[in-house]
């Protein structure tokens, strides 16, 4: 009845922005809770500023805290097994990776597991327009270039488990990789330096090629349409003038 409640009521609204999170409160009464939760952890703080997010197909709720915390909330699982693989990720990466990690903790509560971040700051990629990122996109793409290179040829001991093959080994446009590269970078829209690389839940080590290929696409529909050629020019030129 909630589901089909939510898609009646969203069915009046424009924004998918607010669609998501006017579905999300009906369907997940809990999460009137989880800002409870929040608004109790920072009873002690001066300021209380919070917002609230939806992640992609609704399965987190997003609570961010004074722009400094952030917290994960799992709507469709309890989220217990992507929340430590994640953290193990996490760590593995955070003292090898050219671009800041955010760092993570698990908050074991009730019956979930919620995952609290550290507020990663700048500007998504993707909120930035076109003809902006042009006029920086050889800077942009050899940062992206070089975080590719240096997370795929590293192999980590302690998650060397989570490979399909412990044994596979890191090659051209093979190695670990987090699929989502064509909206998860935060950017310093002053420098456009990249501050951050954000949700490392699906990072995996495999071919790089279907994702680059949706990165290229859903960069082409943003109009930014030359970062990847000036990505992949600066990555061959690393991996071949190392290989």
């Amino acid at each position: 009845m909630r589901h089909f409640i939510s898609n009646l009521v969203c069915g009046f609204i424009w924004s998918k922005k607010l669609r998501d999170k006017v579905r999300t409160r009906i369907r997940f009464p809990q999460t009137r809770e989880y800002v409870r939760y929040v608004r109790k952890f920072a009873r002690h703080m001066e300021k209380r500023k919070i917002r609230t997010l939806v992640g992609y197909g609704c399965k987190n709720f997003v609570v961010i805290l004074n722009d400094k915390h952030v917290f994960k909330f799992p709507l469709l699982t309890d989220g217990k097994e992507v929340s430590i693989r994640e953290k193990r990720i996490v760590d593995a990466f955070y003292g090898i990776s050219p671009i800041r990690i955010p760092l993570m903790k698990i908050i074991p509560y009730k019956n979930i597991y919620i995952r609290k971040y550290e507020f990663a700051r700048g500007t998504l990629l993707t909120d930035v327009k076109p003809e902006i990122i042009g006029l920086h996109e050889k800077h942009i793409a050899k940062q992206i270039a070089n975080f590719l290179y240096v997370v795929g040829k590293a192999d980590p001991v302690e998650i060397r488990d989570l490979k399909s093959d412990p044994n596979a080994k890191p090659g051209f446009l093979y190695g670990w990789f987090q699929k989502d590269i064509w909206q998860n970078f935060m950017l310093d829209t002053k420098t456009f330096d990249i501050t951050f690389f954000i949700d490392w839940e699906q990072t995996s080590f495999e071919d790089f090629t279907m994702a680059l290929k949706t990165a290229s696409h859903n960069w082409d529909k943003f109009g930014y349409r030359g970062i990847m050629i000036e990505l992949m020019s600066e990555y061959s030129k690393l991996y071949f003038g190392k290989h």
